[in-house]
């Protein structure tokens, strides 16, 4: 299935719930923060990286859009890509979508709340091939949390784990 069309299938899902006490438990993300990152690179060392992000709700406040910015050498924020997510009362899970914007690289996952944290787990596709990837957010508070990723491009034989993570901070308003 073509990026484009899992996404719009997404939506049309997800344009049709009505908010949960389960979804109201990641309204911690509405508002804009920064990223400190590190993600790693293919000889295996990590550079560090500042991000940017504004979330939002959507479809009468049933979802959650976060686009995500770098700045450019000019300082200028670019928006590099969209994550989607919401809660499926019927599924009983969260469901999350990450597109880039050139839609050459898009994931499709599911999770849950449990512990505290939020677990999800999914697939999707870039420029080296098919992927499943893992992802936790962590360390929650209402100004503050950690993101994690790790990532196998051989049908979870293999994991690189933190292929990508961050410590989040809320922007003051």
């Amino acid at each position: 299935m073509k990026p484009t069309l899992t996404y719009l299938l997404f939506i049309i899902c997800i344009s049709t719930q009505a908010q949960s006490d389960e979804f109201s438990k990641m309204d911690f993300l509405i508002g804009d923060w920064t990223y400190e990152a590190k993600s790693l690179t293919p000889d295996g060392s990590f550079v560090e990286q500042e991000f940017f992000t504004k979330c939002s709700y959507l479809f009468n406040e049933t979802a959650h859009k976060d686009d995500f910015y770098y700045k450019d050498p000019n300082g200028k924020l670019i928006c590099y890509g969209t994550t989607i997510r919401t809660y499926d009362e019927q599924t009983k899970q969260w469901r999350m979508m990450w597109v880039e914007s050139n839609l050459a690289i898009s994931t499709s996952m599911t999770g849950e709340y449990r512990d505290g944290n939020f677990y999800f787990d999914g697939k999707g596709r870039d420029q080296r091939g098919e992927y499943l990837e893992k992802i936790t957010f962590y360390d929650i508070s209402e100004d503050q949390y950690k993101w994690k990723m790790d990532r196998s491009y051989d049908g979870g034989q293999t994991w690189m784990k933190n292929y990508f993570s961050y410590t989040a901070t809320k922007e003051a308003n």
